[in-house]
């Protein structure tokens, strides 16, 4: 079956001298791993440079139930980044949230709701020009949602304290409960949409104490979330 799709690319790996494994996350079947057979050749239509992290193709996707890796052909960029392909912020940004994705996105099906948030979500990284050192804080939390783990913010404004483990808000401190000053952030982050991410003001240290709860959070409710290698790349950059 060929289909035409929309994809975000998530990550790739070198085969050979020419060719690459790409993992995608289209919108028409879900996270596929396709092979792409000379790549590095200058009369590919499929060319190398087109797998980098978070970068919006349209192709036609060549599926086969039984076989563990697709083809792809006709492809094209269907959204070209207007920045983050040469901001050095940006682009550590979306490398984090590519490997976020490859963590997370396990299913071999359309999502349609989960596609758009990811192409809006990556859109909106491209596109604004204030707010950006907090993108990935607000991502993260907002992509949970989509994982069946956001929780029920009705009592965030009260005097109450996030609970990691439990994935809501309660009233008695837990051990899973980060101190009052973080869980005054997190609760204005589970609130704040990404239009309003300039309004965040906290310091670098703030920021990538922030990601570490939240990567704590993730790792309790998704099965093998592991280490987030691009971490360290996001603290070196947002450091005082």
């Amino acid at each position: 079956m060929i289909s035409t799709t929309r994809a975000i690319v998530l990550n790739h790996l070198r085969y050979g001298d020419s060719s690459l494994i790409v993992n995608l996350y289209t919108e028409s079947m879900g996270r596929q791993t396709v092979f792409v057979k000379g790549a590095f050749s200058k009369k590919s239509a499929e060319r190398a440079s087109f797998f980098q992290p978070l970068y919006l193709v349209e192709t036609d996707l060549h599926h086969r139930p039984n076989r563990q890796m697709q083809r792809i052909s006709n492809m094209q960029m269907y959204y070209p980044f207007q920045t983050i392909s040469f901001d050095p912020v940006k682009s550590s940004i979306a490398l984090f949230v590519a490997e976020i994705l490859i963590k997370t996105l396990r299913e071999e099906e359309a999502n349609p709701n989960l596609f758009n948030f990811l192409l809006h979500s990556i859109q909106t990284l491209d596109l604004n020009e204030c707010g950006t050192a907090n993108f990935h804080l607000a991502f993260l939390v907002h992509y949970s949602r989509y994982l069946g783990f956001y929780p029920n913010t009705e009592l965030a404004e009260a005097d109450t304290w996030f609970d990691s483990r439990k994935g809501s808000f309660v009233v008695i401190p837990t051990a899973s409960s980060p101190t009052s000053e973080y869980n005054q952030l997190l609760k204005k982050l589970f609130q704040m949409s990404f239009d309003h991410l300039d309004s965040l003001q906290i310091s670098h240290y703030q920021r990538n104490c922030l990601i570490s709860c939240l990567l704590d959070y993730y790792s309790i409710h998704v099965d093998n979330f592991g280490k987030i290698k691009s971490f360290n790349i996001l603290q070196n950059i947002f450091q005082d």
